[in-house]
């Protein structure tokens, strides 16, 4: 692993200096790595240190030399470095908040370090007391019912729109197409019932006292839920150099072929509604070519984007 590590580096800084893209023989007298006598071997373990370098964000562009039939790797330091810390007082603010949060011990030197780059830095000698309340989720607030079988009351949304109030003994609770449901007894309906948490209107709020009902023995959690689980797929994706990480973190690889100056990445185990959020967050630097259904989702998704901000989309994107 530290030989790995080491070729790595000097791989970054070789692609960093070069004035131009070098070729892979000139990669190897730069590093003195890559010099196994089968030529094939070697270029392997080159791909496979290029492909480890991506899936680290650090942007290695592949070009074709001038004047030859080879190809060429660089390192644009404007697409590697990041660029200088200017933050404003409110975010300095924010920053040292967030530190004293965490209780960690030493981190004074290095508020002081940013505060000298605000243009209106405040002394951090004496901070003021700092609490911060964080709302219980709604897994939270039906859990302990589900433990202590103490019956809830909640207004819900259902999926038409209708807001009521239900009442229910609460079994459990189980995630499902990336959603989290409550699995229960519905008292009005007299009847088991299934009910999105993120449709719950306000807190629950407990009813009677605990060990109220007996959960079924025969309780199927998963039956329970309606509707059947989306199949995922496998999608393609065009990526440009900025994007590739995002898709190669997700377990991307890259299938060997071309669309336009753009590689195409393959990503399995994709639910086209669960990730949809994901793969519309990828634009500009990448678009979905398969399979179609999928692609033309996340179009109308991105039409749909700019149409909510007022702008036209142009050729059809």
């Amino acid at each position: 692993m530290g030989d790995k590590a080491e070729r790595l580096v000097n791989l970054t800084v070789a692609l960093l200096e070069a004035r131009r893209p070098l070729t892979f023989a000139e990669i190897k007298r730069r590093t003195g790595f890559y010099a196994q006598r089968d030529p094939e071997s070697a270029r392997r373990m080159f791909e496979r240190d290029k492909d480890d370098l991506r899936r680290l964000g650090v942007p290695v562009v592949v070009t074709d030399v001038a004047f030859g039939e080879e190809q060429g790797y660089r390192i644009d330091r404007r697409d590697y470095e990041l660029p200088d810390v200017d933050l404003t007082a409110e975010e300095v603010t924010a920053l040292a908040i967030a530190v004293h949060l965490t209780g960690a011990e030493g981190v004074h030197l290095g508020l002081t370090k940013l505060l000298a780059r605000a243009p209106d830095p405040v002394p951090l000698d004496e901070p003021p007391p700092v609490r911060v309340g964080i709302a219980a989720d709604a897994v939270d607030a039906v859990a302990a019912a589900v433990v202590t079988r103490t019956c809830l009351a909640f207004r819900y949304r259902a999926a038409d729109g209708t807001v009521s109030d239900r009442e229910v003994d609460p079994y459990a609770v189980v995630q499902r197409r990336g959603s989290w449901y409550l699995v229960a007894r519905d008292h009005g309906r007299d009847a088991l019932r299934a009910f999105r948490l993120d449709r719950l209107q306000g807190r629950p709020r407990t009813v009677g006292p605990p060990e109220a009902f007996d959960t079924p023995d025969d309780l199927d959690v998963a039956a329970a839920v309606s509707g059947p689980e989306l199949a995922a797929v496998d999608v393609e994706v065009a990526v440009d150099a900025a994007a590739r990480w995002a898709v190669e973190s997700r377990g991307a690889v890259d299938i060997g072929r071309r669309h336009g100056d753009r590689p195409v990445l393959r990503v399995g185990g994709i639910d086209p509604n669960r990730d949809l959020p994901w793969l519309l967050g990828l634009a500009p630097g990448a678009e979905v070519l398969a399979p179609p259904d999928v692609a033309a989702q996340v179009k109308a998704g991105l039409r749909a984007v700019l149409t909510a901000h007022g702008a036209s989309p142009e050729g059809g994107a």
